[in-house]
């Protein structure tokens, strides 16, 4: 599917991940748009001005935006860039084909996740992008992480310390469904039985599950994170559901399984050792909490 000159035929990059771009040459956006959606990326708008792009962004609410320095207009990219990482928390990549040290200084400062060259490859932009992705996926969960450790040491109810710290979860970009997750507990009546004890979105049918039964069950049977990329036949309830996946992640300390982290995924999610490391750490402060 790709070029030849890239080295990196027939590669798809995972599906639903947006990219938005600010570019003011016609002739290189589309041919930028045509190389992203050969690897799988859409490409919800091109847009020519910072102006625009502050408005498309929070619209659209990319994965990432593709931002050329220098743009028609009275703002430049730099600090359109400035303005929607400020706004929406969106990482962006610069298009340069920029030496002027001075220019490029000016964009360091805006800390931008990336930089890409002209003329670029498609392996430059799967390059490119997928250390930005990554970067800003790790920079969040150090961020929530931070806010899960100071939730955990307040003096409020633990039932609430739980709501809240699976709101935080699904705040990291790019690796939920929606605002859908759950938090299960081993019920202290039943030592056989899940009991979920906080959810964020639609109220959890299966609001107690058997252990060994469904994802949430062969988690906490196993101590082993469960996957499941799409409804499958481990799936047993609620299989009319909308399409989606799983990550079901135990919550244990020293050995002992305590609960249950389910989070939704978006059907064809790809399993990611960077989303396993980050809601491992979540249910360790979560186990932390539960044993101290």
């Amino acid at each position: 599917m790709m070029e030849t000159s890239t080295g990196m035929s027939d590669v798809k990059v995972s599906v639903g991940l947006n990219i938005l771009i600010v570019e003011d040459e016609i002739i290189v956006a589309r041919d930028l748009e045509s190389k992203l959606r050969k690897v799988g990326y859409s490409v919800p708008e091109i847009c020519s001005t910072g102006e625009e792009a502050i408005d498309k962004a929070g619209r659209f609410m990319p994965s990432l935006v593709l931002m050329d320095i220098t743009l028609a207009g009275e703002m430049d990219g730099i600090e359109s860039a400035s303005r929607i990482g400020e706004l929406y928390n969106i990482p962006v990549v610069y298009l340069t084909a920029h030496s002027d040290l001075a220019t490029l200084h000016r964009a360091k400062i805006t800390e931008p996740f990336g930089y890409i060259v002209k003329p670029f490859t498609v392996r430059d932009l799967i390059v490119a992008i997928g250390m930005a992705l990554y970067k800003h996926k790790m920079q969040m969960k150090l961020h929530v992480l931070n806010q899960m450790l100071r939730l955990f040491l307040k003096r409020i109810p633990f039932d609430e310390k739980l709501n809240q710290a699976i709101h935080l979860m699904v705040s990291i970009p790019r690796l939920f469904l929606q605002t859908r997750g759950c938090i299960f507990l081993a019920d202290e009546k039943d030592p056989g039985i899940l009991e979920a004890k906080s959810f964020i979105g639609e109220q959890p049918e299966c609001k107690t599950v058997p252990i060994g039964e469904c994802l949430c069950g062969l988690a906490f049977e196993t101590g082993e994170i469960v996957f499941a990329g799409m409804i499958d036949k481990r799936h047993v309830r609620h299989q009319d559901d909308i399409p989606h996946g799983h990550y079901c992640v135990p919550i244990k300390a020293n050995d002992r399984v305590l609960g249950i982290i389910n989070i939704y995924l978006k059907e064809g999610h790809m399993r990611d050792a960077a989303d396993e490391e980050i809601l491992t750490s979540f249910a360790s402060i979560i186990a932390t909490a539960l044993v101290g």
